[in-house]
């Protein structure tokens, strides 16, 4: 019974694992309208309306979509590079969105829009390829 016992527990502990960070997000949504959105790839729309009042800074924005390859493709380079977190995503699946890139003529993902600090201009870029060798020159 002993001996039943260790090998069960060792069977226990041999199969528990390191917890890995996940890259789910958790978002709370009321009558149509998103209150909260933590963690995940993306960033809502309180938060892009906070970098557009940044002038300060260089924004580059990148709208993009969980079934993309070349955005899938586009954050893996990234997340290699250590770039990840200088780049903000836009989750074409929300529908404010899918408006604001009707309002843009966005035609292709993923597609990177630069807003040049104060007030300098934007610029588009198409394109895994295309947006990471702006990337590459300018970050």
């Amino acid at each position: 019974m002993k001996s039943f016992i260790v090998i069960l527990v060792g069977l226990l502990l041999s199969c528990s694992g390191v917890q890995q960070s996940r890259n789910s997000e958790l978002t709370a949504e009321y009558y149509g309208v998103v209150e909260v959105r933590k963690g995940g790839a993306y960033i809502d729309e309180a938060t892009l309306r906070q970098l557009a009042k940044q002038d300060n800074k260089t924004h580059y924005i990148v709208f993009s979509d969980d079934m993309c390859g070349g955005c899938t493709y586009l954050k893996e380079k990234l997340r290699e590079r250590g770039w990840i977190d200088k780049v903000h995503f836009l989750n074409l699946d929300d529908k404010w969105v899918q408006e604001l890139a009707g309002i843009m003529d966005i035609k292709a993902l993923p597609t990177m829009v630069v807003q040049l600090k104060k007030e300098k201009g934007t610029l588009y870029f198409e394109g895994s390829a295309e947006i990471m060798m702006y990337l590459v020159r300018n970050l």
